[in-house]
């Protein structure tokens, strides 16, 4: 599906798909931590976790640090990349050989199509999906989409996706938060951190329940409750007034992506 590379230097690991970083080993535990962390910290529950995409491994190897997870189900379109995780020695190292672990099932489907097939429900769920920089990708960042997930939610369940840069790509991220919002979730909160690697990055959450105060309860490299708690400000010009969501017929996302974007590639 994609052309992966792996590159070293010293001791920073790095994985391009398709020319594009997907993480430097330097810096990826911001990112991860904070895509699995500050969701979990506000849950009444996380006993079932479903990921779609990561099949780096790296956000379950954050999943798997809460005692109470029971499953994990990893939903990742390009078996090649799981084979990679599980078999590259360096790869394993980094994510400590987490699709190894028993609670953890694979499935290797389009996003869409087995949130369309498969009716189970989730505590949580985790969109690590890469940005929606063609047609193909910008469908899982549309309404339609995104009332799928909030179908396969459990009622106190939480969903979060990464949301490209609020500052290179402010007007793509706001469509994403908007287009959250249309899919009918309860409540939708954007929050962002620091990777170096990337800059400034962008994550959303939504619920169809309240969310709880942020009780961080597992050990981390990054995140303490005083950087959760700055994560959900947004100075002024990450701000936006972008009022457009992206459709299946309409994708606003890819449109904002691709102009956004080239000033900076």
């Amino acid at each position: 599906y994609q052309k992966m590379i792996l590159t070293r230097n010293k001791e920073d690991i790095r994985l391009f798909l398709n020319g594009n970083l997907q993480f430097s080993s330097i810096d990826e535990y911001r990112y991860h931590e904070s895509l699995v962390h500050i969701p979990f910290s506000m849950s009444l529950k996380r006993d079932s976790v479903l990921i779609l995409g990561g099949g780096d491994g790296l956000v379950v190897r954050e999943v798997l640090k809460y005692p109470d997870i029971k499953t994990v189900t990893l939903v990742d379109i390009d078996p090649e990349i799981t084979h990679l995780a599980k078999t590259h020695a360096q790869l394993k190292h980094l994510n400590q050989n987490s699709l190894a672990d028993p609670r953890v099932t694979i499935h290797h489907l389009d996003a869409m199509r087995f949130l369309a097939e498969n009716k189970a429900t989730y505590d949580q769920i985790i969109l690590d999906l890469p940005d929606p920089n063609n047609v193909s990708l910008a469908r899982l960042y549309s309404q339609e989409f995104y009332r799928l997930v909030k179908q396969r939610l459990n009622k106190t369940g939480i969903m979060t996706t990464q949301a490209t840069s609020p500052f290179f790509a402010k007007q793509t991220f706001w469509c994403i938060v908007n287009t959250l919002k249309s899919a009918g979730f309860q409540t939708v909160k954007p929050f962002h951190i620091n990777v170096p690697s990337f800059g400034e990055w962008g994550f959303i959450l939504a619920t169809n329940s309240r969310i709880l105060p942020s009780n961080l309860t597992v050990p981390t490299r990054y995140l303490d409750p005083e950087i959760i708690d700055q994560a959900f400000y947004f100075s002024k010009d990450l701000q936006s007034d972008n009022q457009e969501a992206s459709y299946l017929d309409d994708p606003n996302v890819l449109g904002f992506y691709l102009n956004e974007w080239k000033y900076w590639n």
